[in-house]
């Protein structure tokens, strides 16, 4: 077996051990509650048997089957069975009976509805009653009673839900035309019935008018540059070419002429001839005229031909300005057309999203509008099926005689009573184990690998010489013990009175056995006052067989203080066989002061008070002993004198 096993084994029997005492100490009150619950179970039995006049049970069955539909919710079967069970039904079946006054005021007793089977669609109705035929009425008018209240319920219910859905389908429509005066006034403002087909359809005007401004663009482009070509062919001489042009052509025309009339001379005759000297005389006469008037004009260097090709370039240049000036109106038209057409697609643009808005808002209320249509269209087929939701599958026709008492009964009475004791007992031991105080010396022993050295009495509990045989035996087994008591801690718990009797005689019986034994006290230095005549060692102040060591702190020792008292101790030891090590005021639970005296002893002796030390003081100084490895002896003091000597007796 590990130590761990070892450990958990010992504090289980410790458990067992102060469990068993503490069911001793209550034992008077766990046999008065076990007494009280027989006669509690006892009263049960009697009143079950009192009611045995009922000795006839009917039963019938509902099965709730109801319709279904998408959008209405169904009672579910805990709701119905909430509905079902309401006492206020009892009346209404006791108007259906042929009863009296007290048993119509037993039926809520008498009669009751089970649902089998949890979740179920099945309720089972139960009736009790003195006849065979009183029972088989009773249920059957249950049923009736239960069956007409959830028609009338559900039916009331699906009203009330009608009447709300034709309230929200009123406000529905009203709010629908609102939004549909809204919209019709909004496309009113923009002056089409549909927006987003005029905006697809201006855009695609805008997008061809912006096409042909491109193609207008460019073919101004064109014509400028053939006006730029025809300016620099027409030149600073073009208009005075043009305007004398009339005058040109006709002078260039009688020189041709001339020119004819010497061709056709020459065929005939030849240049000395009169006829054709005249004429080429003429000819150059008139050549001379042309060159004159063209000089005096400004033109010069330029023949007939060109003097054509500019006036025909001036022709078309005339025609090229008038295109221009008639596409640049074409222009400004097409671009005051784009932008009314943009500013109309901007205010489109613009009402849309709020029309839309207004569209599929419309559009939702509509559909909620169908959907409360559909709901009103469930509700009418609701309301002509609620009749057969809830029906009663088989009329009772007979019933079966009960017996009052049985093993059941029996059972559970006894589970009641076992109960009520074991709740008791566990009560008890949970808040004596957490809150009691310790007994008895037997108890302490529990709790530990403890050897005890008794028990001591109440002051004046026994006579003196009784008292002094007491303090005698519990030194003599200090003296016995063959546990290490070199050093030994005397730790005096709370609720432990100091015991200067069982010092002196724990001093005497040492002395009788051999061994000389040292008292130091551990005191605080504001408490203590060194006495005449007093030594001292490091820090200890010694006077014969007794003596003082005063602490700073009672939660812990400094390291100084430590190494002091550790030596003290040894020097002690060096003179006596036992060095005693009292705490004035007791152990203190926090800090490390407890541990720091555990460090420096061999063994440690537990002062306990009967019925005064919390067990959770012990529980506290056996954690930290055991930790340390020290052993410990116990001693239990204001312990009652029957206690006392059959302690004593034992030992003998």
């Amino acid at each position: 077996m590990t130590e761990e096993e070892r450990e958990q084994l010992q504090k289980i029997n410790a458990m067992r051990k102060v469990a068993s005492v503490i069911l001793l100490k209550w034992i008077w009150l766990i046999l008065a509650v076990l007494v009280g619950s027989f006669s509690v179970s006892f009263v049960f039995l009697v009143w079950h048997f009192a009611k045995s006049v009922h000795r006839f049970d009917a039963q019938t069955r509902l099965l709730y089957m109801p319709r279904r539909v998408s959008k209405i919710e169904t009672i579910s079967d805990k709701q119905l069975l909430t509905i079902l069970e309401r006492k206020s039904l009892m009346r209404r079946v006791g108007e259906r009976l042929p009863i009296g006054l007290l048993e119509k005021q037993c039926l809520t007793t008498d009669i009751e509805i089970v649902q089998e089977r949890k979740p179920s669609n099945i309720f089972t109705l139960k009736a009790h009653a003195p006849t065979w035929v009183g029972a088989v009425k009773k249920v059957n008018a249950y049923a009736e009673v239960l069956i007409e209240e959830y028609s009338t319920y559900r039916t009331r219910e699906l009203e009330n839900w009608r009447e709300s859905i034709m309230v929200r389908k009123k406000s529905l429509q009203d709010q629908i035309a609102e939004l549909e005066s809204e919209e019709s006034a909004a496309k009113g403002q923009i002056g089409v019935a549909s927006p987003s087909e005029a905006l697809t359809t201006l855009n695609q005007l805008i997008s061809d008018q912006r096409r042909n401004m491109s193609m207008l663009s460019v073919q101004m482009a064109n014509e400028e540059v053939k006006k730029k070509k025809l300016d620099e062919l027409v030149g600073n001489m073009g208009p005075t070419i043009i305007a004398s042009a009339p005058i040109i052509h006709k002078k260039s025309e009688e020189i041709a002429a001339v020119d004819a009339e010497i061709t056709k001379l020459r065929e005939v005759y030849t240049d000395l001839n009169p006829k054709v000297s005249g004429k080429i005389e003429e000819r150059r006469m008139l050549l001379d005229g042309y060159m004159k008037m063209l000089k005096e004009k400004g033109i010069s260097g330029i023949d007939v031909n060109e003097i054509d090709r500019i006036e025909k370039a001036a022709s078309e240049l005339a025609e090229i300005s008038l295109k221009m000036e008639v596409l640049s109106e074409n222009q400004r038209s097409l671009e005051q057309e784009i932008k009314d057409n943009e500013k109309k697609s901007a205010e489109l643009t613009a009402a849309i999203p709020a029309i839309e808005r207004l569209r599929v808002k419309r559009n939702d209320l509509e559909r909620t509008l169908r959907d409360l249509e559909d709901q009103l269209d469930d509700l009418a087929y609701l309301q002509m099926s609620t009749v057969n939701d809830l029906r009663q599958i088989e009329r009772a026709g007979g019933a079966g005689d009960k017996r009052p008492l049985n093993v059941k009964t029996f059972v559970y009475a006894a589970i009641a009573t076992g109960g009520c004791t074991g709740l008791l007992v566990f009560l008890l031991l949970v808040i004596e184990l957490l809150w009691g105080k310790l007994r008895n010396a037997k108890e302490l022993a529990a709790f530990g690998d403890v050897e005890m050295l008794g028990s001591l009495p109440k002051d004046g509990a026994l006579s003196a010489d009784n008292e002094k045989d007491v303090l005698g035996v519990v030194a003599l087994r200090f003296t016995a013990s063959e546990l290490p008591k070199g050093t030994v801690l005397v730790s005096r718990l709370p609720g432990a009175p100091e015991q200067p009797k069982f010092r002196e005689a724990l001093n005497w019986s040492l002395a009788m056995s051999g061994s000389q034994s040292f008292m130091l006290s551990v005191v605080a230095e504001g408490s203590f006052e060194p006495p005449e005549d007093s030594e001292t060692m490091l820090n200890t102040v010694c006077k014969g067989l007794q003596g003082w060591f005063p602490v700073a702190n009672r939660y812990v020792l400094a390291p100084t203080e430590l190494q002091m008292l550790q030596a003290d101790i040894a020097e002690l030891r060096k003179q006596y066989d036992h060095v005693f090590m009292f705490v004035q005021d007791g152990i203190r639970r926090g800090g490390s002061f407890f541990d720091q005296l555990l460090t420096v002893c061999d063994c440690m002796i537990v002062v306990a008070g009967a019925d005064s030390t919390p067990r959770s003081w012990v529980k506290y100084v056996r954690k930290h002993v055991r930790a340390a490895g020290k052993p410990v002896m116990g001693l239990v003091t204001g312990v009652s004198a029957r206690t006392v000597r059959k302690e004593m007796e034992a030992k003998r």
